[in-house]
């Protein structure tokens, strides 16, 4: 993988950024309270933050509500889509998954939000919980090891698993805390919430062995160009759908799209991408799905 600064500044500055708008409108969706049954409901807050409601509990991904994607207020990449559930809409948030520490899916104000309206449980893997806690004190986090679990009760366990990625928050603490993808099993079948990773086969086919074909799996289709540095650690649309078929076929979700500019790709060409790829491999859209930000839809159990 590109693993050096330069090969960062390299990128910043040979970058071809594809157009994206100043803002787009967004029609917020009101979640309900709870959802008791097998039922899944999803709804696509925005890049990788994604609500799902089922058994009773609401369980988000990578929560960001914040304006950037960025340690500064002022500066780094802007959101161009609202969250599509307004903060206070949100339903009691009973656990927060946190994948790893990039500051597109670990936004310290959006947790600290979190913790003061609802405390829930955050799981994240291991050495983020050190960085949370110094900047939220009496946040009620778990980390977990690659294939470690975390029961919540008799009918829902968490699990942690490996995906190629990598971390840091700065400079100088490069791969020094954990990064995973989290797998939710629940009646009607597990949910793979793969946040942020490059493409590897062998990793859907160890899931396959330990979990069967997921329900519902969360791939990234964004922040994919260029793919001499994007590559390792960001899947594009056609690596996803492979991956989607690897899995076995379930139903899927594409994120990290149209709300921040991480990459250099135009806004709108994961959409086009992901259309034409799924219509060529014969996949319906009601499979394969990628929502609009504030949209939603239900799963069927397994």
């Amino acid at each position: 993988m590109p693993d050096r600064f330069g090969d960062f500044l390299k990128w910043r500055l040979t970058a071809d950024r594809g157009l994206w708008p100043e803002s787009i409108p967004v029609t917020p969706s009101i979640p309900p309270v709870r959802i008791s049954d097998h039922t899944l409901r999803v709804t696509y807050v925005g890049h990788c933050t994604v609500l799902l409601q089922t058994q009773g509990l609401n369980i988000l991904t990578d929560p960001i509500w914040s304006e950037r994607a960025s340690p500064l207020s002022f500066a780094g990449p802007k959101r161009v889509a609202a969250p599509g559930v307004r903060f206070d809409d949100l339903p009691p948030i009973d656990v927060v998954l946190v994948s790893h520490n990039h500051y597109d899916h670990m936004d310290m104000p959006t947790l600290e939000r979190l913790f003061k309206a609802f405390n829930p449980l955050v799981l994240t893997p291991l050495g983020n919980d050190a960085i949370m806690l110094r900047s939220i004190p009496g946040i009620r986090v778990k980390a977990l090891d690659w294939g470690e679990s975390f029961e919540l009760n008799r009918q829902v366990r968490f699990t942690l698993e490996p995906m190629q990625h990598w971390s840091a928050r700065s400079l100088f603490d490069r791969r020094e805390a954990l990064w995973g993808a989290f797998v939710v099993e629940a009646p009607g079948g597990p949910i793979y919430f793969l946040a942020d990773a490059g493409y590897t086969k062998s990793l859907s086919e160890q899931f396959i062995a330990r979990y069967g074909t997921p329900r519902f799996s969360l791939l990234p289709v964004g922040a994919y160009e260029p793919r001499w540095f994007m590559q390792y650690a960001h899947m594009n649309p056609a690596e996803a759908v492979q991956t989607y078929f690897e899995l076995g076929e379930g139903y899927a979700m594409g994120t990290q799209h149209e709300v921040f500019a991480m990459a250099d790709e135009a806004y709108g060409a994961p959409r086009q991408a992901l259309s034409e790829i799924l219509q060529a491999r014969g996949i319906g859209r009601e499979r394969f799905l990628l929502p609009e930000v504030g949209g939603w839809f239900t799963i069927p159990p397994r």
